[in-house]
C-alpha cells in the first residue's frame, strides 16, 4: 500500500501554504473529505479504502491484465460489485473515490468535488467531454445506422446525440426546436465483443461475423443496416480506436504525453508528461514508469504536483501558481484535428511522408522536424515519443514554395504567451453554465462552445461588448462577454475602446486591439509598440465598400461602383486568419478478432476485438477549402472522417474495405453522386495569423478564394479545360503534373492559380481520386507503403477506370453536396441561405451554388481587378487605395 504521510514535504498543503483549496489540510484526517474512507482512523492506513478483489494489489495486477487495465485507466471500476474487507462493506465507488476523488462517477454522487461543486459536476456530466457523443454518435451517424434513442430519431436533421460513455439523462428536458442539439437522454455505448458472451449479437466465437458475409449488411446507397454485424463491428472499432478521450476514465494512461486522470482532476490536477511523480512526498515512487513511453504492470502514473489548478494566481503564501496549461489539453486534443499541436505550430505527419520523401503531391523545399524541441522531447527524461509519435512524425517547420517562410507557423496567440484556457474558460470547458438551473445534454461541440473571436476583439462595426462584473481579483470592472452573455473575468475594458486580457495561464497582461480600429482610422496606437492599429490592408479586406470612411475602405474594384459589401457580413474571422489547416485524406481502420489481452474502453471487460490499423493515406497542411459552418458563415471546411473499414474474422480472413453513407444519404452514395467524397466538416483551425512576416506565412489573402485578372490572363485556357473536365467527371483531361505544381508548390496560392480557387470553393483539385477500397488513383504517387494500396505503389496500377471517390470535390457546381456532414445549423433559417442548391440547407456543409459561381466562374462570376496577393502585396488597381 502506497501512502502519503501528509508531512510538510507533500505538495498538497493547507490554507496559506501552497495549495489554494480550502480542504487541503496538513493533517491526515482531512484527506478523507475528498478521498473518502474512515475519518476516525487512528493512523493513515485505517482511513484507506482497500481495493475490490477484482483489482487487488500490485502483485495481483502484475499477473492479471484485466485488473491492471482497470486500475490504470479506471474504466470499469464502477461496474464492480460491492465487497467486504475486515467486516466492512465497500462499494466500487468508495474505492474509486479513494484513488481519484475527482472522477465524475464519484462527484455526480455528491461526493468529493461534488459535495461543494454540485453545479459544476452536473454540467460536466452532461458535457461532450464526458459523453463523447461527438465521436460516438457522430461516427454511427456517418455509417447510416438509426439513432439508438427512439425519442431522438429525426431531431436536428437526424444528427441528435444518442451514445455516451455512461448513460445520462436531463430530468428537466423539454423539446425545444430552437435549442439545437439538446436531447433528454443518451444511452451507454454498447459492447458486443465481451469475451465469453454468447448472445446472437456477441462477437466471441460467433460464425455470423464471417468477413465474407459483411457486404450483405449494407443497403444499396452504402448505408449500414441497423443492428447488422457490420454495424456492430464498426461500432467496436470506434470504441477501441477513439473511445477513451472522455472524462469518464483516465484514458489509455500508458505513454509519454498521455498520462492523465479522469473527471475533474483530468484538467485540474495534471499528471506529469512522463508519468513520474513530481511531488515532494517521499512515499511516492519517483522512478515509475521506468520507460515513460511504455508503462508496464504494475506501474502507475502520477501527478506532476498535488496541486489543484484553475487560473493563474498568487497564493496567500506569496507563491505564484500558473493556470491549467496546454499539456493538460494535448493528450486528448492531439487526436482528431490535432488542435494543440497546430496551435503550437507543429504538424503531425503520421506516416513520416516528408522524412521518407514521399509527401504528396510534392515534397517541401525545406523542413525541420521536432528533434531538439523540448516541448515534446525532454532531454532529462529521455522520452523518444510524444503521444506515441516520434520526432519525424512531428514537423516544426515546412516551406513548400521555397520563399523562406514557414507554411505551418504557430498561432499568434500562442506566440504571445496565451494558452488554451485564455479562450476556453468555464462555460466552454464544463459544457455550459454551472450556475444555471438546467444543464442541457448537447450532441456536438459547437452547441456548447460560446467563445468567439469577437468576444475579445469586437467586430468591424463595434467594440467588444461588455458588462459590469467581478474580475478574478474581486474588483468590479467592465468585462467582455462571450456569445452566450457569460462574462470573461480576465478580459476588461479599461477605457472606451481600450481592452486588456490578463492571461488565465500566466497572469500576464495583453493589449487587445479592436477589429474596428484596424478597419477605421481612429488614430489609436498599440501601447506595446507605439504602432498604429489601423492599416489600409485591414480596412480594404474587412471594411464596407460604401464610400464612407467611417466603415472602412472595403474591397473596392475599379470596374464597379461601391455596393456596401463587406466580407464581415457572411465570412467568419477564421476563414481568412487561419493560415493552415490539418487535412486527412482517407482514414483506414481495421479491426481484428483477437483473443489476446484487449479490453473495452467502455466497460473495462476483456474483449475479443483489437485495432490492427488506424492509418491516414494523405496528410497535407494547405489544401485550403471553404464551406458554411454551423453559424451560417463562410469558414474553413475539410474532408473529415473519410473512413474505410475492414475486419479480419476469427478464421483470419479479411473482409473487403468499406466506405459508408450517412443517415441523410451523404457520403459514399453513388445513387446521388457519380463520384462521392465521403465526409466533410467545417472546422476551427487554431493557426491564426495577423500578417505575413519574413519567416512565417500570414492570413489567407484575396487570391485564396477569388479569381483575378492575372489568374485568368495567365492560366485561363488551361483552367477552362480543367473546369469542364471536373464538372463532367472526365478525369482523362487532367494534367496531373500541372496540378501537382499548382497545389504542391503553392502554399497560400502564391502563383495566383485559378485551380487553387476552384478547389477552395469545394469543387476539388483532381489530385485525390480514390478507388472503392481506399487506394489512391493517381500517376504521381510511387510510395510502395501508401495506406490502402497493399504495398503496391499507386502509380504502377494507375487506371482512371478505377476511380470511385473524388475526395476533395465536396460539392457540385449546382450546390448539391457530394458527401456527408453531421452538424446542424445553430440558427436554421436565420439570414440568407449560403447553401442554395443543397439537399440539406439546415446543416453545415459546402458552399451554395451562388457563391460557387461567384468565386469560380470566370464569365459569370467575380474576377477581381484589385486584390492582395498571397504576400499581402496590393495588385492590380489596389495600389490606388491600399498603398
Amino acid at each position: 500500500m502506497k501512502c502519503h504521510n501528509g508531512s510538510p514535504n507533500d505538495d498538497y498543503k493547507g490554507p496559506g501554504l501552497e495549495n489554494p483549496h480550502p480542504f487541503a489540510g496538513a493533517d491526515n484526517l482531512r484527506c478523507t473529505v475528498c478521498h473518502g474512507g474512515n475519518p476516525l482512523g487512528a493512523d493513515r492506513l485505517a482511513s484507506h479504502v482497500p481495493p475490490p478483489p477484482e483489482i487487488g494489489d500490485d502483485q495481483f495486477q502484475l499477473n492479471n491484465n484485466t485488473a491492471y487495465f482497470n486500475r490504470l485507466t479506471l474504466t470499469g471500476i464502477d461496474k464492480f460489485p460491492d465487497y467486504i474487507v475486515g467486516g466492512k462493506t465497500y462499494t466500487a465507488l468508495d474505492y474509486l473515490q479513494f484513488i481519484n476523488p475527482g472522477d465524475l462517477r464519484v462527484v455526480t454522487q455528491g461526493k468529493s468535488c461534488g459535495a461543494c461543486h454540485a453545479g459544476h459536476s452536473d454540467v460536466v456530466e452532461h458535457s461532450l467531454l464526458a459523453t463523447q457523443d461527438g465521436i460516438f454518435g457522430g461516427a454511427l451517424y456517418a455509417i447510416g445506422v438509426d439513432n439508438a434513442v427512439p425519442a431522438n430519431q429525426g431531431l436536428y436533421e437526424d444528427t441528435a446525440g444518442d451514445l455516451a460513455f455512461r448513460a445520462v439523462t436531463d430530468p428537466a428536458y423539454v423539446l425545444d426546436p430552437t435549442n439545437i442539439g439538446a436531447v433528454g437522454d443518451m444511452i451507454e455505448f454498447p459492447v458486443f465483443s465481451v469475451r465469453g458472451a454468447n448472445g446472437p449479437d456477441d462477437i466471441h466465437n460467433n460464425p455470423d461475423y464471417n468477413s465474407l458475409l459483411l457486404p450483405n449488411d449494407r443497403n444499396a446507397d452504402n448505408t449500414v443496416i441497423t443492428g447488422s454485424k457490420l454495424a456492430n463491428l464498426y461500432h467496436e472499432q470506434i470504441a477501441f480506436t477513439c473511445g477513451d478521450c472522455h472524462l469518464g476514465s483516465a484514458g489509455a494512461n500508458n505513454r509519454y504525453g498521455d498520462y492523465r486522470s479522469s473527471g475533474c482532476t483530468a484538467c485540474h490536477m495534471r499528471y506529469s508528461l512522463s508519468g513520474r511523480s513530481g511531488t515532494t512526498d517521499p512515499n511516492v515512487n519517483k522512478i515509475e514508469p521506468l520507460d515513460p513511453d511504455d508503462i508496464d504492470p504494475p506501474e502507475q502514473s502520477h501527478v506532476a504536483r498535488h496541486l489543484i489548478r484553475t487560473v493563474a494566481k498568487t497564493l496567500p503564501s506569496g507563491q505564484f501558481v500558473t493556470g491549467i496549461d496546454d499539456y493538460t489539453c494535448a493528450g486528448c486534443h492531439q487526436g482528431s484535428n490535432r488542435t494543440v499541436m497546430q496551435y503550437w505550430g507543429i504538424r503531425l505527419d503520421q506516416n513520416a511522408d516528408v522524412r521518407d520523401n514521399v509527401q504528396y503531391p510534392l515534397q517541401p523545399v525545406s523542413y525541420k522536424n521536432t528533434n531538439g524541441d523540448t516541448r515534446l522531447f525532454d532531454p532529462v527524461i529521455g522520452n523518444n515519443e510524444f503521444n506515441g509519435r516520434n520526432r519525424n512524425q512531428y514537423l516544426l517547420e515546412e516551406d513548400y514554395d521555397g520563399d523562406g517562410r514557414d507554411d505551418t507557423p504557430p498561432d499568434v496567440h500562442y506566440e504571445a504567451g496565451l494558452g488554451c484556457i485564455d479562450c476556453h474558460g468555464s462555460y466552454d470547458l464544463h459544457g455550459g453554465d454551472a450556475m444555471a438551473a438546467d444543464h442541457p445534454i448537447y450532441s456536438r461541440m459547437e452547441q456548447a462552445v460560446a467563445i468567439r473571436c469577437e468576444s475579445c476583439h469586437g467586430a468591424v462595426d463595434a467594440y467588444a461588448a461588455t458588462q459590469q462584473g467581478l474580475d478574478y481579483e474581486g474588483n468590479t470592472v467592465d468585462l467582455a462577454v462571450d456569445s452566450e452573455g457569460n462574462v470573461l473575468r480576465h478580459v476588461t475594458r479599461e477605457a472606451p475602446g481600450t481592452y486588456y486580457l490578463t492571461s488565465r495561464l500566466t497572469g500576464a497582461r495583453h493589449y487587445l486591439p479592436q477589429t474596428m480600429d484596424t478597419v477605421v482610422d481612429s488614430g489609436k496606437v498599440n501601447p506595446d509598440d507605439g504602432l498604429p492599429i489601423y492599416t489600409k490592408k485591414a480596412s480594404y479586406a474587412m471594411g464596407r465598400a460604401d464610400g464612407n470612411a467611417s466603415t472602412g475602405l472595403g474591397p473596392l474594384q475599379s470596374g464597379s461602383a461601391p455596393n456596401a459589401f463587406s466580407h464581415a457580413d457572411n465570412v467568419s474571422c477564421v476563414a481568412c486568419h487561419a493560415s493552415w489547416t490539418n487535412n486527412c485524406m482517407g482514414c483506414h481502420l481495421e479491426g481484428d478478432y483477437d483473443l489476446g489481452n484487449n479490453f473495452s474502453n467502455i466497460t473495462g471487460q476483456r474483449i475479443v476485438f483489437e485495432e490492427d490499423e488506424a492509418d491516414f493515406v494523405y496528410q497535407n497542411p494547405f489544401m485550403f477549402q471553404i464551406g458554411i459552418d454551423t453559424h451560417n458563415k463562410v469558414a474553413p471546411i475539410a474532408p473529415n472522417t473519410d473512413a474505410f473499414f475492414k475486419y479480419r474474422d476469427l478464421n483470419n480472413v479479411d473482409s473487403r474495405r468499406f466506405g459508408f453513407t450517412d443517415r441523410n444519404g451523404g457520403g459514399s452514395n453513388t445513387l446521388t453522386s457519380a463520384f462521392p467524397s465521403m465526409s466533410h466538416n467545417s472546422m476551427m483551425p487554431h493557426s491564426i495569423r495577423g500578417r505575413v512576416t519574413p519567416t512565417k506565412e500570414g492570413p489567407r489573402y484575396c487570391v485564396n478564394c477569388h479569381l483575378t485578372d492575372y489568374s485568368i490572363a495567365t492560366y485561363g485556357a488551361a483552367y477552362d479545360v480543367f473546369r469542364t473536365a471536373m464538372a463532367a467527371n472526365d478525369f482523362t483531361q487532367l494534367d496531373f503534373n500541372l496540378l501537382a505544381q499548382h497545389f504542391g508548390r503553392n502554399s497560400g496560392n502564391q502563383i495566383d492559380s485559378p485551380f487553387w480557387v476552384h478547389n477552395a470553393a469545394g469543387l476539388g483539385s483532381g489530385l485525390f481520386l480514390f478507388d472503392e477500397f481506399g487506394c489512391p488513383v493517381n500517376p504521381l504517387d510511387d510510395d510502395n507503403d501508401r495506406k490502402g494500396c497493399d504495398n503496391v505503389p499507386p502509380n504502377t496500377v494507375f487506371d482512371l477506370a478505377r476511380v470511385y471517390y473524388n475526395m476533395d470535390k465536396l460539392v457540385n457546381p449546382n450546390g448539391f453536396s457530394n458527401g456527408s456532414n453531421n452538424h446542424s445549423m445553430l440558427e436554421p433559417g436565420v439570414g440568407p441561405s449560403l447553401r442554395d442548391g443543397a439537399a440539406n440547407p439546415n446543416q453545415a456543409g459546402p458552399l451554395g451554388a451562388t457563391l460557387i459561381q461567384k468565386l469560380t466562374d470566370p464569365v459569370n462570376g467575380v474576377v477581381l481587378d484589385s486584390w492582395l496577393d498571397a504576400n499581402s502585396t496590393p495588385q492590380g488597381d489596389a495600389s490606388n487605395w491600399v498603398n
